[in-house]
């Protein structure tokens, strides 16, 4: 080999350097010399603690299931050869070789060339550095000496980082974290509770939905805050909780009689409602009821809930609807001392003057704009959906969120310390230093991995053997075009024009949505721009709209169905879209399509506003681009007959999966049957891919399964133009993309398909992803 490829010694060298894993220095050094020589296969075998046994920890060109799944005894094999004999082997047709072992998992028997190197540091056996190749001449004994001295800095890399006991340290660290933690909540709740305190377990698990970690001051939304959240918890210590629920009342009293006093416009029914509250909470036999349940082992929270609950149930069987309407009275009067029991003294301040993590039943996405600071740290609810439009601003706004949360209510008061786990689910109350530490390390960790993906930023999403995928962001805001130069997006590939609706009373004028437009293309800095036209309904609804009462309003009037239905606002939206396409290179896209007769409506209503701008003579993209989103099943079927009318396609991953499934994906009862990876999903999305290409129409994939890894690399596969996901994913997803080849992504999907539940394909796939920043 050409002798100036020695400077790969320096490269060894500084990946040893910067790497602060020894798993993934190895990984890093094997593909770096595979690279720079141009080898089908480079593989480290390290020996086991059993000093008997080799197992192949790191490999570019072996199948990377076979990782921690090949192992050998150091008397057969080619590479026990190597350890047997304590010096270098080069084999020309190692099949040929009497000690040649062929394992299956490995698919090493194309090869035609072995050499295998000891790995050896200060006398101490470490393993084999192994390479091989496919053609004959692609390496020679000329090339041991350069591969013996490569041999001997991975031997002192392995030995000095400990690496023979990290690489088994290290996919259980993970894995020990949460345990961990808990382990010291448990202690520290014992210890608080030997000390007479009320001693809460100070842990609390739910869905992890919008990744990261946040400390801040608990502060609940008191609009949230009902009975539904509070679980049984039992007290042996009855005098406090007595003092408590007395405290509670009298301080709801003072609350109720100040506000009467300084509102000077309030009616005299109001009055009446105000001094009936003030009377019910002055009745001695309401809260000796409430008293009785906290004397047979109830905290007071939940002898209140269990009290009003029974008062609602009696007024509610009354035939009379004056009394029938008690029963909400005397719930709004349990509300009321249920917040004071939980320190919260209804003074809803929407500016954060220190950090904040929102507690809330939960949050819908105008709320969340609203709430949206500097201070706003993370947010914790016990209800809402993982894919929920609340959840995506979130990531959007890169809040570490946890949602299906159940006991919060129990386990944390108004003003306590938190700490936000949005990547495991884990909430923690008033936590201990220890804790505090250890995620203090974690964002460190987390800010070293943000440098090492930033170097991505200006690269394509191309695979090793040249297939190249457009990554786009997905926003809402005009702020989050920030985030998009911020992870490197090639495109914006889905600009949701429905939270400047929601932040209104009124709908948007035609120039207030041109400007708003004009401002995002202009932002976008040359980028193309999708927009998306007006998608409420399900999740998202318009204050100012009148809506129907809907059974399930995501199968009812919603996206595209109520844009055609309200025609002069749909109108007025295109024309401002079409105006803003003079300023750079946008496309329409229409969501939620499921007939011809819808785009050819679009298609007449696009046509006339075109004709009427044409004689004003203002300037627009003639030729602009349309799309629609496939969301609905139904709409893959007619899918060959809908690309007649337009130029692309994008997947709606969140909606389509929904449909597919018949899963609510905002319901929690249901959650775990949202699934991306079920074998109807992948085959739908084929399905679409396949069609759009066997047309020339371009097709993207949008959503939140677009930023799963496991996801990406079967979309890979099936050759997408692009993706399109919240921005703070694109890093990531770009490195999966650059270290794996199509070819092998292909076979994949070949396997995955013929596959019969989303576990097995999700265990197949965690095998084969390689290591990502």
């Amino acid at each position: 080999m050409d002798g100036n490829k020695i400077s790969i010694l320096e490269d060894i060298g500084k990946i040893i350097t910067e790497s602060a894993r020894p798993h993934r220095t190895l990984e890093k050094i094997v593909e770096l010399v595979a690279d720079k020589f141009n080898i089908d296969v480079c593989s480290v075998y390290l020996l086991d603690t059993d000093k008997l046994s080799l197992v192949l920890q790191a490999t570019v060109g072996l199948r990377k299931e076979s990782i921690g799944g090949v192992r050998m005894s150091i008397h057969e094999g080619l590479t026990g050869f190597v350890l047997e004999k304590m010096q270098p082997a080069f084999v020309v047709n190692p099949a040929a070789h009497p000690r040649y072992k062929f394992f299956k998992e490995s698919g090493e028997d194309i090869y035609k060339t072995f050499l295998g190197v000891p790995l050896v540091y200060h006398q101490n056996v470490l393993g084999v550095l192994v390479i091989q190749t496919v053609q004959e001449d692609a390496i020679s004994k000329s090339d041991i000496n350069l591969f013996t001295t490569i041999a001997s800095q991975i031997s002192a890399t392995v030995a000095y980082s400990g690496l023979l006991e990290d690489l088994k340290k290290e996919r259980q660290d993970r894995r020990d974290l949460e345990e961990k933690l808990l382990e010291e909540v448990e202690m520290y709740a014992e210890k608080t509770a030997k000390k007479g305190k009320r001693g809460k377990k100070g842990l609390i698990r739910g869905m992890p939905v919008s990744p990261g970690f946040a400390e801040g001051y608990a502060h609940y939304l008191g609009e949230s805050i009902g009975f539904d959240q509070i679980e049984y918890e039992e007290t042996e210590d009855v005098s406090p909780e007595i003092s408590r629920l007395e405290a509670a009342f009298t301080r709801s009293q003072e609350e109720i009689i100040a506000l009467t006093k300084h509102v000077k416009d309030m009616s005299g029914q109001d009055e009446a409602i105000l001094d009936a509250q003030v009377m019910a909470l002055q009745d001695r036999s309401f809260k000796k009821k409430i008293i009785a349940h906290i004397k047979e082992g109830s905290c007071a929270e939940y002898a209140l809930k269990k009290a009003i609950l029974k008062y609602v149930e009696f007024f509610s069987g009354m035939e009379d609807p004056y009394l029938r309407e008690r029963g909400s009275d005397i719930e709004d009067i349990g509300k009321r001392v249920l917040k004071k029991l939980l320190g919260y003294e209804g003074q809803e301040n929407r500016q954060f003057e220190r950090e904040t993590v929102v507690i809330a039943s939960d949050i819908s996405p105008i709320d969340l704009i609203g709430l949206r600071q500097d201070n706003l740290k993370g947010i914790v609810l016990s209800r809402g959906g993982k894919t929920s439009h609340t959840v995506i601003l979130a990531k959007s706004f890169e809040l570490p969120m946890v949602i299906g949360v159940r006991d919060m209510l129990d386990t944390v008061k108004e003003n306590d310390f938190l700490i936000v786990d949005g990547t495991s689910g884990l909430v923690f109350s008033k936590p201990p230093q220890v804790i505090i530490d250890e995620y203090a390390r974690l964002k460190a960790e987390k800010a070293n991995k943000f440098q090492q993906l930033d170097v991505l930023r200006n690269l394509a999403a191309k695979t090793k053997d040249g297939y190249e995928i457009k990554l786009g962001a997905n926003i809402g805001l005009l702020s989050d075009l920030e985030l998009v130069k911020k992870y490197g997006a090639d495109h914006i590939g889905l600009y949701r024009t429905e939270f400047p609706f929601l932040v209104r009373k009124e709908f948007p004028s035609e120039n207030e949505q041109f400007l708003l437009y004009k401002k995002v293309v202009e932002g976008a800095e040359g980028r193309s721009v999708t927009i998306r036209t007006l998608d409420v309904g399900g999740d998202k609804f318009l204050s100012y709209l009148d809506y129907p009462k809907e059974q399930n309003p995501y199968l009812g009037w919603r996206s595209i169905r109520v844009s055609l239905e309200l025609d002069e606002i749909f109108r007025t939206q295109i024309r401002a879209i079409l105006k803003a396409s003079a300023f750079g290179h946008i496309k329409i896209l229409f969501p939620m399509i499921t007939s011809v007769g819808e785009v050819r409506k679009i298609i007449s209503f696009l046509d006339e506003e075109k004709s009427f701008l044409e004689q004003r003579g203002t300037p627009f993209d003639a030729t602009i681009n349309i799309g629609i989103m496939v969301e609905v099943p139904g709409t893959v079927k007619i899918l060959d007959r809908l690309l007649h009318y337009i130029d692309f396609v994008s997947i709606g991953t969140n909606d389509l999966i929904q449909y597919t499934l018949a899963v609510d994906r905002n319901n929690q009862k249901v959650a775990e049957l949202y699934d991306p990876l079920h074998p109807a999903v992948i085959s739908t999305i084929l399905d679409v891919v396949s069609i759009c290409k066997k047309n020339n129409k371009e097709v993207s994939i949008c959503g939140e399964a677009a930023s799963n890894p496991r996801c990406a690399y079967l979309f890979t596969a099936i050759e997408t133009n692009k993706l399109s996901m919240n921005p703070a994913s694109i890093p990531v997803i770009k490195d999966l993309i650059r270290k794996v080849r199509l070819t092998d992504t292909k076979k994949a999907l070949n396997r995955v398909l013929l596959m019969e539940d989303s576990r097995e394909i999700a265990n197949y796939l965690d095998k084969l992803l390689p290591s990502v920043k």
